[in-house]
């Protein structure tokens, strides 16, 4: 599991914070009533699960009310009966900084939060994700087409049913939907199809698991042309996701947290693997369950917006 380098500490831990330095995030929480923020002049609201606060201001909680809150990538509890200043909050944090691999971890949820608490900020995180993919960041490519389709649905597969989908302008003509094995020319299947998503088991395939398979659309013109998206490839491996949860189950930061936070990092963890197609089953049953919180509905949008689905990201917020 530890295949990434552990995230440094900052450099200037002294320096004064900017604005979003000082972003609190409330990550979860025992009651809907009992805990409030305020700033100098201003009325006590309610604060919930999935919010950020900003210093300088104060948290109230009421006896027997506790809160998990993230800063600066480090995770604290708060308990009540008591009233936080925000600004000494993040002095004491900030004194006792250590950096850690699980800091990685409360960054991302931080950021998640962050970058969907309202359909402007979505619409900015995803701008800043497009930025990064044309600057080569993050595994995208350069090249632009105009038919597209979410990077959930290209590399590891661990589940054979697949709905492939895919966003493009309006093609009446309908869509060519292939996929065949790399090094090959002829497709082991080919599809006309109305919609833009189309559901296979890739059992039925009998594809040759130890080398990639392609996928691409293709959507016919008026003229009979074909505009085609680019090949998206993919491979079969479910053993893939049993040698993943084995490796979580040994993992110490994974036993060192709390039943809550280790389901977010089984999600973080899908997702650094690889297992796109996995982790967005994932998130996509955690946002959905008749329990869902709203930092777990936040998380799946950010995800979605990770993989290059705008439209299924507002689908979320709506």
């Amino acid at each position: 599991m530890r295949n990434l380098l552990l995230f440094f500490a900052f450099s200037c831990l002294t320096a004064v914070s900017t604005a979003q330095d000082d972003l609190f995030i409330i990550l979860d929480t025992n009651t809907s009533s009992g805990i409030t923020y305020s700033q100098e002049g201003g009325n006590e609201r309610r604060v919930f699960a999935g919010m950020a606060v900003k210093a300088p201001g104060r948290l109230r909680l009421l006896e027997g009310a506790t809160a998990v809150i993230v800063f600066e990538d480090t995770r604290t509890a708060l308990e009540g009966a008591a009233l936080y200043d925000l600004e000494q909050l993040g002095a004491d944090i900030r004194s006792q900084y250590s950096s850690t691999f699980l800091s990685r971890f409360w960054s991302f949820i931080s950021n998640a939060i962050k970058d969907t608490e309202t359909p402007q900020k979505v619409e900015q995180s995803h701008r800043r994700y497009l930025t990064n993919a044309r600057a080569g960041i993050s595994g995208f490519g350069s090249q632009s087409y105009a038919i597209d389709a979410p990077r959930y649905l290209s590399g590891l597969f661990t589940a054979p049913q697949v709905t492939f989908r895919w966003d493009s302008v309006a093609h009446p003509e309908g869509y060519r939907f292939e996929v065949w094995q790399e090094g090959t020319t002829s497709p082991v299947l080919s599809a006309i199809v109305q919609n833009e998503a189309f559901t296979l088991n890739l059992r039925q395939l009998q594809l040759d698991g130890s080398t990639p398979a392609l996928w691409q659309v293709s959507a016919r013109q008026a003229d009979s042309t074909w505009l085609k998206s680019a090949q998206f490839p993919f491979q079969y491996d479910q053993a893939a996701l049993v040698a993943f949860e084995e490796q979580l189950e040994a993992d110490e930061d994974y036993l060192s947290l709390e039943a809550p936070a280790q389901a977010i990092y089984r999600l973080y963890q899908l997702e650094e693997a690889g297992l796109f197609q996995a982790a967005h089953q994932a998130y996509a049953e955690a946002a959905t369950s008749e329990h869902a919180t709203r930092v777990q509905q936040q998380l799946f949008t950010s995800f979605l917006l990770r993989m290059h689905a705008l439209k299924e990201a507002q689908n979320q917020i709506k």
